[in-house]
């Protein structure tokens, strides 16, 4: 078994919408217009509320009011606008997960916190196409949707790995399975036919110095994830995170960040996460 031939089982499963398929086909198109993909997300009415919401959002900071997909389109861009309809789209796509593994409202609430932080700490570090990296940090942990779901015998045998080895779980997948989550996401994420850039970045985030390339993002990625998980559960208390530890302050120093921009991303993210919870996963916004 490889994380090709499982990802590809998992997409009978794991379908992406048709319009999402149809936007990114009208994008990859060299003869496809920005009308034509206006066209195509209009096609449905809910997708194409949320996506609004979502250009008019602290995420993307416009200063004034986006009242039509085209007006969106020409704020955020054709790349943006597709993370948009796929971010709003990808909470509808995992369905059927064993409850057993995962609170699907809990592993959403991180998500989407682990992917505001990713957006913010890119834009901090002043990187291009800042914004693509909220759709890294969103599908970030799929990987372990598809072995909860693909493999649940398989799966126990990890996590019993990891509490009587008292290891990290990834470890154990990777002693189960022969690869992690990591690269199962990324794996299925290709098989959908996302970008290299987005399949690399979610492959080697647990070991960015190992990436052929885009090196930094995933390292990004590493440090949201890693903070997204002190922080998720405060979005919706309001309770203050925990303090930093000196291993998450020395790896975000690697990325020349400091306690002071991780401290001020938290406070970002703290006001931007409830927000975007509320549109991309209206379900799950009651208060702890």
């Amino acid at each position: 078994m490889s994380p090709q031939s499982l990802a590809n089982e998992a997409t009978t499963l794991f379908t992406l919408p048709d319009v999402v398929l149809r936007a990114n086909a009208v994008m990859d198109s060299p003869k496809g217009t920005s009308h034509e993909l206006v066209r195509v997300i209009e096609a449905d009415a809910g997708l194409a509320a949320r996506v609004l919401r979502l250009a008019n959002s602290i995420l993307y900071g416009y200063f004034g009011r986006v009242e039509s997909l085209t007006h969106a389109l020409a704020i955020v861009g054709h790349k943006a606008l597709r993370d948009l309809v796929l971010a709003s789209a990808a909470v509808k796509t995992f369905t059927n997960i064993p409850a057993e593994f995962v609170d699907m409202d809990t592993y959403w609430d991180n998500s989407i916190t682990c992917g505001v932080l990713a957006q913010q700490i890119a834009r901090r570090l002043r990187l291009a196409e800042s914004d693509a990296l909220f759709i890294s940090g969103l599908l970030h942990g799929v990987g372990r949707l598809v072995f909860y779901a693909r493999r649940p015998h398989e799966y126990r045998t990890a996590i019993h790995l990891a509490r009587n080895g008292d290891t990290d779980l990834a470890i154990a997948e990777r002693a189960v399975f022969g690869f992690t989550y990591a690269e199962l996401g990324a794996a299925l994420l290709s098989a959908w036919g996302l970008p290299r850039r987005l399949c690399l970045v979610v492959e080697y985030q647990l070991a960015p110095e190992q990436a052929p390339a885009h090196q930094k993002e995933a390292a990004l990625l590493h440090l949201a994830n890693e903070m997204a998980a002190r922080l998720a559960p405060c979005v919706k208390t309001r309770e203050q995170p925990e303090p930093l530890t000196p291993g998450l302050v020395a790896f975000a120093a690697k990325l020349g960040l400091g306690q002071d921009d991780l401290e001020q991303l938290q406070l970002a993210t703290l006001a931007a996460s409830l927000e975007i919870i509320e549109i991309i996963h209206p379900n799950a916004t009651t208060i702890y």
